[in-house]
């Protein structure tokens, strides 16, 4: 392992615990992570072609890293290597447009277990796929952001999301709808000559349709529905989008998925005495300058 190679994985391992830990969005930090690693991978190749170089070697999963024990490192560094500008702008995208979405629905804690379990599921597949072939590698974040989104279609089948294709926006479709789109294109890779690791994208997308109620339930969440009464957020829904998330707030039937829908509220929400951030605290909704509501 180059120091390169260092680098990368203590950019993935620091911005991930800085992200559980603060609960700072992780779909952010994902996306900045990756594109460090995609820079300080540029910066490793010199004058080789970076696609070619040592530092891509090390970074990318092959079927055979999961019997070296100096390679299993690999599970982890090819979520967050991208093989050119392009894949990388996509998965970005795909990040942008559902992970965060997803994320805001559940929190960042149950958002962040999900990606890494459906990421490795999707490495696992493709490890499982093409197990005979020695020579077969893959790289990208495209197995765990397939996992997002099979687990978003089945934690919320019929909510409605407008995404971009090819730099032209499509109407609003329900999720249900979206992942049937995503399998059909799919089969247009497998058909084609297409160098993209369909496996992985199968293997994530059925990982997060199977295991998303199980982590969403987990106890991760600083657990504010204690702390916080609906009364008191109702007075301060008094925005069209704030009051939307209160709907959800008082239609959760999922306590953890509730108390993140708190968090995202407190985050949007300002003091109306002073304009200030909110916090929960255990006397209730203070703001940063200490003004109780």
């Amino acid at each position: 392992m180059n120091a390169w190679v260092a680098a990368i994985i203590l950019t993935i391992v620091a911005g991930t615990l800085y992200s559980y830990y603060k609960q700072l969005s992780f779909s952010i930090v994902v996306t900045v992570v990756c594109v460090a690693s995609f820079a300080l991978l540029l910066l490793s190749a010199g004058d080789v072609y970076y696609g070619r170089s040592e530092t891509m070697y090390q970074l990318a999963f092959f079927t055979g890293d999961l019997t070296d024990l100096g390679r299993l490192y690999t599970v982890l560094t090819s979520m967050f290597t991208h093989a050119d500008f392009y894949h990388l702008l996509f998965n970005a995208l795909g990040i942008v447009f559902i992970g965060m979405a997803f994320e805001q629905r559940i929190g960042t804690r149950p958002y962040l277990l999900l990606f890494f379990i459906t990421g490795f599921c999707g490495t696992l597949a493709f490890a499982g796929l093409n197990w005979g072939d020695p020579f077969a590698a893959v790289v990208g974040a495209s197995g765990a952001i397939s996992g997002v989104l099979g687990a978003f279609a089945r934690m919320f089948p019929h909510e409605r999301m407008s995404l971009i294709i090819l730099f032209f926006p499509l109407p609003p479709m329900p999720m249900w709808a979206i992942v049937v789109g995503y399998l059909l294109l799919q089969y247009v890779f497998l058909s084609g000559s297409q160098n993209v690791a369909v496996e992985a994208h199968l293997g994530g997308l059925v990982a997060g349709y199977l295991l998303a109620p199980l982590v969403v339930r987990l106890p991760l969440h600083k657990r504010v529905k204690k702390m916080v009464s609906q009364s008191a957020l109702k007075r301060l829904a008094t925005t069209p989008e704030l009051k939307s998330i209160m709907r959800r707030i008082e239609e959760e039937e999922i306590p953890d998925v509730r108390s993140a829908w708190i968090e995202h509220f407190l985050s949007s929400a300002k003091c109306p005495q002073c304009g200030a951030r909110l916090k929960a605290r255990r006397e209730g909704v203070v703001c940063e300058r200490g003004h109780e509501l």
